[in-house]
């Protein structure tokens, strides 16, 4: 299972979690980038229906008080990036809802399935994956928003969010071996308003087509024999960061979406000829999809591998 960063768009992953655990579908891994990172950690702790009712819960409780995590402030946003410091937020309410979320799991051991996640390192420039020893700082590392939320230090390096390296973690699930990924995408696969009328917007762009360009190449390289269930996320809602206000929606959303899905590739017997080819022609129409709106070039030759 691999579930991508988001932000308060993860409540998605929520439904999606719910779906896969009515239906009996049991995973052997996880892997989480972000807010990915959180539920799937969280999920990794309890991977029932329990588990599953209890992270609805904790994103219940976000959605009246985001201000626990992120708190508010009278000066607008464009003000509080020019402020002196690292970030607009201390991480003590993040670092809070993720010691919430997992309950009394405090390392990766002590998960009921095993779990990584991803950061990515400041001063090397590349991701660095976690999956051993305490848990709470390599989650609080995944989950740090550049300039929202301070970076993390673990040992002696610094760490800043999963996602600016790799948002969507499928190509580790396919060199740990697995035969099966599902993946919970919850971010905006299309780029931002193309508009530019600040530096923020273009920063903004290059942030979400770096993003998108990862997963496109990641998709289109899956090689014959792995199964990729994208579950869809359905129409994504114009949100702020910081605005958790219809977190009951997007879980449903998420919960419907996932489940008729899923209802539909159950009709097609597992590893039948007429199950892989509707799964491939499902990553094809999503790799497609990125590569259009990214203007990615995918192959040596222009063209994206068939996955």
């Amino acid at each position: 299972m691999v579930l991508s960063g988001g932000g308060n768009l993860g409540a998605l992953q929520v439904g999606m979690l719910a779906a896969l655990v009515e239906r009996g579908i049991r995973v052997d891994a996880v892997f989480g980038c972000s807010v990915g990172a959180m539920n799937g950690a969280a999920f990794a702790a309890d991977p029932t229906e329990a588990g599953v009712a209890r992270l609805r819960e904790h994103w219940a409780e976000l959605s009246t008080d985001a201000s626990a995590v992120m708190p508010s402030s009278f000066l607008p946003n464009p003000v509080q990036l020019l402020r002196r410091g690292e970030s607009i937020h201390r991480s003590d309410g993040l670092r809070a809802s993720i010691e919430s979320f997992l309950g009394p799991a405090r390392s990766f051991e002590d998960l009921a399935v095993p779990f990584e996640c991803v950061a990515t390192d400041v001063d090397r420039g590349v991701e660095q994956w976690f999956s051993a020893g305490p848990l709470i700082e390599p989650i609080l590392a995944s989950a740090a928003l550049p300039s929202v939320f301070p970076m993390v230090a673990i040992g002696e390096r610094r760490y800043i969010d999963g996602g600016v390296v790799d948002n969507v973690p499928l190509e580790r699930a396919v060199e740990a071996g697995a035969r099966t990924v599902y993946v919970l995408h919850c971010g905006q696969h299309g780029r931002p308003d193309a508009t530019v009328r600040r530096p923020l917007d273009a920063a903004l762009m290059a942030y979400w087509i770096s993003r998108n360009h990862r997963l496109a190449h990641d998709l289109a390289r899956v090689p014959r024999g792995v199964d990729v269930v994208v579950l869809p996320p359905g129409n994504r809602p114009e949100l702020r960061f910081d605005d958790f206000s219809r977190t009951e929606q997007l879980v449903l959303q998420g919960h419907l979406g996932a489940g008729a899905y899923l209802d539909s590739l159950a009709a097609e017997p597992s590893g039948s000829a007429e199950r892989s080819e509707r799964l491939r022609r499902d990553v094809r129409r999503v790799v497609d999809d990125l590569r259009g709106r990214v203007g990615a070039r995918l192959g040596d030759d222009g063209e994206a591998d068939s996955p």
